[in-house]
């Protein structure tokens, strides 16, 4: 059920990338003669009405959309027939080419604020669960139950924001309600060498607060989840290069499936949560601008614009073998690394 639950995903993910291409060009005009899911020779297909034969091929890593006159792009005979790729203006080119990434993007945070909203939010509230011995709060006679309603003049509605309200701040001002009485305490706050920064010596009660079905939550908190993601990639990505370890972390589908049993494939918010991910690389990267991929398209196309469409024929050569040589350098490592990474 776990490979399953798997394939599933990865088809899905393909699925609705493709499908954003699709959308927009068909809703410029463009016609779109091949829709296929996987690669090889099909194993189903059909012709809808418009013109489009769909598949699903055998070879699950990746899949397809042929836009008429989009194999002809880099020829010398450019086909700018009714209906073409080429035909469309170059705006109408970079949304076609965006829209995969975009419907990537979308399809995540979709899954995000669908998990936020009906699994809920874990939070804990504002109350004091401990206080740590010989900390400020002990000293100053913080008490476990004291609900904490104001940190230096901002209000705080779950313990989360405590932090944020301390910030860098040497000095704290705090209004507490005990035995429902507001009371006032103002003390200075020790330096925490191991976490770097000033803390009032207090945790949380051990029993989160689950909310559920709170639509402006959810919408928050996926939205921020999605820049939080990439900052965190590109962290990590950073540190893996300055450790001279990133060829080390790259990983690719055969590296996910040995370890699909450590993703909790068997729980829908672990399908959601990894969907998500995928998702959301899936469509940083298409948009990177490596040739071959939508975003080397992109940056092909601009270029292509600058010279008036008359490109030298000597750059659309190395364009195309740059591309191959980078792809194929990527494939290489991450299969090397997904069979032989333990």
């Amino acid at each position: 059920m776990i490979y399953l639950n798997l394939l599933i995903i990865f088809l899905i993910i393909v699925f609705i990338h493709e499908f954003g291409h699709y959308i927009f060009a068909r809703l410029f005009n463009a016609d779109v003669t091949d829709f296929s899911i996987g690669f090889g020779k099909p194993l189903y297909q059909f012709k809808d009405k418009r013109g489009t034969t769909w598949k699903i091929a055998p070879i699950p890593l990746g899949g397809y959309v042929k836009i008429k006159g989009l194999d002809s792009i880099f020829s010398k005979k450019s086909n700018n027939e009714n209906g073409s790729f080429q035909s469309l203006n170059l705006i109408q080119k970079i949304f076609v080419l965006l829209a995969g990434s975009i419907f990537n993007i979308l399809s995540a945070w979709l899954a995000l604020f669908s998990i936020f909203f009906f699994f809920g939010i874990v939070t804990f509230l504002p109350i004091i669960g401990k206080v740590m011995d010989n900390s400020p709060a002990f000293n100053n006679d913080l008490r476990e139950g004291d609900k904490i309603l104001e940190i230096n003049e901002t209000l705080i509605s779950e313990f989360s924001d405590i932090p944020k309200a301390i910030g860098n701040n040497e000095f704290i001002n705090i209004i507490i309600e005990r035995d429902n009485k507001i009371l006032t305490k103002k003390f200075d706050l020790v330096f925490n060498h191991d976490l770097n920064k000033f803390v009032v010596g207090i945790s949380s009660q051990s029993n989160p607060f689950i909310n559920r079905f709170d639509i402006r939550q959810s919408i928050n908190n996926s939205v921020i989840f999605i820049p939080t993601y990439y900052i965190t990639l590109f962290t990590f990505l950073k540190q893996s290069y300055n450790n001279n370890t990133l060829g080390d972390q790259l990983a690719g589908p055969i590296g996910i499936v040995k370890n699909a049993d450590q993703m909790m494939l068997d729980q829908v918010r672990g399908v959601l949560f990894l969907f998500i991910l995928i998702s959301l690389f899936v469509g940083l990267f298409n948009l990177m601008p490596i040739p071959l991929m939508d975003g080397g398209h992109i940056m092909y196309f601009i270029i292509r614009r600058i010279f008036s469409n008359s490109l030298p024929e000597f750059i659309t050569r190395v364009y195309l073998a740059v591309g191959i040589t980078i792809i194929s350098f990527l494939f290489i490592i991450v299969t090397y690394n997904d069979i032989f990474y333990k």
